[in-house]
């Protein structure tokens, strides 16, 4: 658990307000108990200062950053696209455990167990974009914490407030992933928000 907390919104390198990024996503859509999980540690959050809670229609699970759309040819969309479809027909549905609380300096996630159940998707989107578009500076490690976001951090200050807030906390839920979403994606004030540009489907 981090002393501190830190602000969230800073800009890396090459955003800006109004700029696309291409992103992977896999979405908890269908998947009530999920959103029940989260409302449940929003709760919790509601009178802690400095937090920006995720509203439920954002909520999502950064998978893989492809790059500024901006940078990206129509072709080369439709070709990672294929790319990942390909490879993802090949694997069965996952399912893993969502709910593992993970505090960080800026925010408050839920990360999955076991925590590298979900690599076989991961590789498949690396693989594809590296084939494809290449892999983006931004996304240069292939390390991946998996984790839906509950809350960002908007402020610096202590983070007693947060773990506190924390004391009692529910129990992990299943999340069952068959498909991931390549979205167009935009900062928007305190806040992510994206098109759903494409629907890539596991096999089974």
């Amino acid at each position: 658990m981090p002393e501190r907390m830190s602000d969230h919104w800073w800009w890396l390198p090459g955003m800006r307000p109004g700029r696309r990024m291409l992103l992977w996503h896999i979405l908890p859509d269908g998947q009530p108990e999920v959103f029940d999980l989260v409302r449940r540690y929003q709760e919790k959050l509601a009178g802690v200062d400095g937090l920006d809670l995720v509203p439920a229609e954002w909520l999502h699970m950064t998978t893989q950053i492809v790059g500024f759309e901006d940078e990206i040819s129509g072709e080369q969309v439709e070709a990672l696209t294929a790319g990942v479809a390909g490879r993802l027909a090949a694997l069965e549905p996952i399912e893993v455990e969502v709910g593992r609380l993970w505090v960080h300096s800026e925010g408050v996630a839920l990360g999955v167990r076991p925590g590298r159940g979900l690599d076989p998707v991961r590789q498949a989107m690396r693989q594809a974009a590296a084939e494809t578009v290449g892999v983006h500076p931004l996304d240069g490690e292939p390390g991946w914490t998996p984790h839906i976001s509950v809350a960002y951090s908007n402020a610096d200050g202590p983070a007693a407030p947060v773990i506190d807030a924390l004391d009692l906390r529910p129990e992990p839920v299943p999340l069952r992933v068959t498909a991931a979403y390549l979205v167009a994606q935009v900062g928007d004030g305190h806040l992510y928000r994206w098109e759903r540009l494409a629907e890539v489907a596991s096999g089974g």
